[in-house]
C-alpha cells in the first residue's frame, strides 16, 4: 500500500515537471504574442514564473512623437479658431471712438468681457446721436459674437444696427457695417448672400465715383467668386480693374491689398508659385512705402505658400520672421498657427529640439486663448 502512494506521488511530481518543461519550451519559442515582452531570461532558474525582460524606456524623441500625435486630438479645434480670427481681423468698427477699441490687451479681457461691457451701452437710445452710438455699439458686439464664433448672434446685431444707421441716413457707416456682415456670411460659407452684399456696395461705389472705394469693393467681390468657383473671373478682375483703380487713386496701400488678395485666390487653387509671386510684389511695396501693418500677413502667407509647395527650410525662416511680427502686433490667432506649423516642420524634419521647443510655446498660447491663463514673458 506504501509503495502504491509512493510510486502514485512519484508520478504526479513528474507530470508537473514535464509540464513545465513543456511550458517552459512554448513560452520560449512563442515569447509574447502581444509585443510587449521582446524575450525571457533564458538563464533565470529560480521559483516562479520565467522572468523577462521589459521594452526599454521610451526615449524623449519617442516621448515627442506620442506628444505629436495626442495633438492632432485638438487640431481641428485650433485650426477652425484660427481660421475664424482671419475673417475677425477684416471686421471694422463706426462711431467717434466711444465705443470700446477692437484689439483689447489679453489682461484686461481676461479681468471682465468685451461683450458684457457692450451690453451696458446698449438701451440708451432716443436722440439721433444717441441712436447712433447704439448702433456703434451693436456693430462692436457683433463683431464680438464673430470673435467667439457666435455667428447667429453677430448677423442679429449687424443687421439692427445696418437699419438704424439707414434710418438716420448715414450711409459711410452702413456701408462699414455691411462690409462687416458681409465678411460674416462668407465665414459662414454662405457665399451668395456675401456675394449680393458686396455687389450692392460695389454699385454704391460705382455711383459715387470713388476710385479707392471702387477698388476695395470690387476687390472683395472678386475674393467671394473665387470662393464660388469663378477664379478666372475674379483674377480678371483683380488685374484689369482693381489693380489701375488703386494706381489712379495713388493707393499704393490698396495695390498692396489687391496683390495679397491675388495671392488668396492663386492660393484657393493651390497654384502655389504664383500665389508667391504676388506676395512678393506687395511686400515689396509695403517695404518702399513702410506699409507696417500689412508685413506680418504678407510673410506668414509667404511661409505657407513655401511650406505647401515642397521648401521646409525656407519656410522655416520666413515663419520666424512673421512670428516676430505677430508678437509685435499681439496678433495671437497667428502667433498659434505660426508654432503649429513650425512645429510639425521641425518635427519632420528630425529635429526634435526644435519641434519640442515649438509645441511648448503652440501649448502655451493655446492655454492663454482657450484656457484663460495669463501670459507669459518670452
Amino acid at each position: 500500500m506504501k509503495l502504491k502512494q509512493g510510486l502514485f506521488i512519484y508520478v504526479i511530481c513528474f507530470c508537473f515537471f514535464f509540464c513545465g518543461v513543456l511550458n517552459g519550451s512554448f513560452a520560449q519559442q512563442h515569447v509574447d504574442f502581444s509585443g510587449v515582452v521582446s524575450k525571457y531570461d533564458s538563464t533565470f532558474a529560480g521559483i516562479g514564473p520565467r522572468v523577462y525582460f521589459l521594452p526599454a524606456p521610451k526615449t524623449a524623441e519617442e516621448l515627442l512623437d506620442d506628444r505629436y500625435a495626442e495633438k492632432e486630438i485638438d487640431s481641428a479645434v485650433v485650426e477652425e479658431y484660427v481660421n475664424r480670427m482671419k475673417y475677425y481681423h477684416r471686421l471694422d468698427m463706426t462711431g467717434n471712438g466711444r465705443v470700446l477699441a477692437k484689439y483689447m490687451p489679453i489682461a484686461e479681457a481676461q479681468m471682465s468681457s468685451v461683450e458684457g461691457k457692450l451690453w451696458m451701452e446698449l438701451g440708451r437710445g432716443g436722440t439721433p446721436e444717441q441712436v447712433g452710438l447704439q448702433a456703434d455699439v451693436e456693430n462692436r458686439l457683433a463683431m464680438e459674437y464673430v470673435a467667439l464664433g457666435a455667428c447667429d448672434f453677430a448677423v442679429e446685431f449687424f443687421e439692427k444696427a445696418m437699419h438704424a444707421k439707414r434710418t438716420l441716413g448715414n450711409q459711410s457707416d452702413w456701408e462699414t457695417i455691411a462690409h462687416n456682415l458681409a465678411v460674416t456670411y462668407e465665414y459662414l460659407g454662405q457665399l451668395d448672400k456675401a456675394h449680393a452684399l458686396r455687389l450692392q456696395l460695389y454699385d454704391r461705389a460705382v455711383k459715387n465715383g470713388s476710385n479707392t472705394r471702387q477698388a476695395e469693393t470690387l476687390m472683395e467681390l472678386a475674393l467671394v467668386k473665387a470662393k464660388m468657383g469663378f477664379s478666372p473671373e475674379a483674377e480678371r478682375d483683380i488685374i484689369r480693374k482693381v489693380v489701375p483703380l488703386f494706381r489712379r487713386a495713388k493707393n499704393e496701400a490698396g495695390r498692396a491689398s489687391a496683390y495679397r488678395t491675388l495671392a488668396d485666390i492663386y492660393t484657393l487653387q493651390h497654384r502655389y508659385p504664383e500665389a508667391q509671386w504676388f506676395l512678393v510684389q506687395a511686400k515689396t511695396i509695403v517695404d518702399k512705402e513702410g506699409i507696417k501693418d500689412q508685413l506680418p500677413e504678407i510673410i506668414f502667407n509667404l511661409a505657407e505658400t513655401k511650406k505647401h509647395s515642397g521648401n521646409p527650410r525656407v519656410a522655416i525662416e520666413e515663419y520666424k520672421v512673421a512670428s516676430d511680427l505677430a508678437k509685435k502686433d499681439h496678433i495671437m490667432g497667428m502667433q498659434l498657427a505660426i508654432q503649429d506649423a513650425l512645429g510639425s516642420l521641425y518635427h519632420q524634419a528630425g529635429d526634435y529640439d526644435g519641434a519640442a521647443l515649438a509645441l511648448n510655446r503652440y501649448d502655451t498660447l493655446k492655454n492663454i486663448l482657450f484656457k484663460g491663463e495669463k501670459p507669459l514673458d518670452n
